[in-house]
């Protein structure tokens, strides 16, 4: 697929891997971990200086107006240097909700310059789903009273802003509230793939120019929110599963058993040769989930969701499989492969999980 990008893609994605490469480092990523430290806001800053913040914002707004595509790339390479910063989440919630408010004007250009990450919150402990959640965004006299309590709120903890879906007398509505204003409690917490989650109560007055959408924008905007995260957590998985790959193949040219390497023998190429088959055809579809996305095509919604699940169990097998070929050594906090799986599993439920986009894939079949 590489031959396949543009000029620009290709520039993207080399100029994106070099500074990854020279400056994001696998121990020091674990001893800021270990710090309780999720994002550095160095590096977030840096991404910004770089534009990959404003890749998807419209040109207008300060953005650089590109499509599903470029942040696939930079999806793909988060997973494979195992970003901890919250890149794919901020770009989907920008492009898909954000995007769609009336308040773009004011919030794109932030986002872009870094002060603004914006992280969707949808997920409820008890009584709502994804798609019916039962916090509440009620009309008073004065104005609006979101009252409520979110969930496992993935990258919680580098949020400055947190995106809440509730339900409203006009339907679904997407409230903008600042994680430190009034009336917002938030506990923090490690997650198990190196990040910071939260879960967050609010009960609070908002303003009207805090909603961005309701009734059948926001339908329409959560819709579009889980077919982009769909398409980014598969990108990501993709290049957390090709890392994995990459160092396993390394690793058995170097290890000698019964006085050859491990990579001589026949049985172990061939686990590793199905390893590599399933991860291309899985890069093929999500790359065809993206070009349908930036091109309007009606199959679109399909393909999201087949490359989620492709993606989700493709990469659960080779990380696996990366594990077992390794030994004893995977399974240690020192040694990377065992991060590249504990992010595709992380990955596998985000927004969507990969039960869930089986269900819809099977759904939306032409009858």
């Amino acid at each position: 697929m590489a031959a396949q990008m543009t000029e620009d893609q290709s520039l993207l994605k080399d100029a994106a891997e070099r500074y990854l490469r020279d400056s994001y480092d696998f121990n020091g990523r674990r001893d800021r971990i270990a710090e309780g430290v999720y994002s550095d806001p160095g590096q977030w800053q840096a991404f910004a200086e770089m534009g990959w913040l404003a890749l998807p914002i419209p040109e207008e707004f300060g953005g650089l107006g590109l499509g599903t595509r470029e942040m696939a790339i930079l999806a793909e390479l988060c997973g494979r240097f195992l970003v901890t910063e919250p890149l794919i989440d901020a770009l989907a919630s920008t492009t898909a909700i954000l995007n769609k408010g009336e308040q773009r004007e004011t919030l794109l250009p932030q986002v872009a310059e870094g002060t603004l990450v914006p992280i969707a919150a949808i997920d409820e402990a008890h009584g709502g789903s994804r798609l019916t959640p039962t916090t509440t965004l009620t009309q008073t006299n004065s104005g609006w009273q979101l009252k409520g309590s979110k969930h496992w709120i993935s990258a919680g903890a580098s949020a400055t802003h947190l995106i809440v879906l509730a339900q409203s007398p006009q339907g679904l509505a997407w409230v903008l509230l600042p994680v430190e204003g009034e009336g917002v409690e938030c506990d923090r917490f490690p997650t198990h793939d190196g990040r910071g989650g939260a879960s967050c109560h609010f009960d609070l007055a908002i303003e009207s120019d805090q909603i961005i959408a309701i009734g059948d924008t926001a339908t329409a905007a959560l819709e579009a929110y889980r077919e982009l995260a769909m398409m980014l957590s598969s990108a990501e998985t993709l290049g957390a599963t090709q890392a994995a790959l990459d160092t396993t193949v390394d690793y058995t040219k170097q290890r000698v058993q019964f006085g050859q390497p491990l990579a001589s023998f026949q049985a172990l190429q061939h686990r590793m040769s199905n390893m590599l088959i399933q991860t291309e055809l899985t890069r093929s579809l999500i790359y065809a989930a993206c070009h349908a996305a930036d091109n309007g095509h009606t199959e679109q919604p399909r393909l999201a969701r087949a490359a989620k699940v492709k993606a989700a169990s493709v990469g659960r097998t080779v990380s696996q499989e990366a594990i077992q070929l390794h030994g004893g050594i995977a399974t240690t906090d020192e040694y990377i492969v065992g991060h590249f799986f504990k992010r595709i599993t992380a990955l596998e439920s985000w927004v969507c999980s990969r039960g869930e986009a089986l269900q819809e894939f099977m759904a939306l079949a032409p009858r």
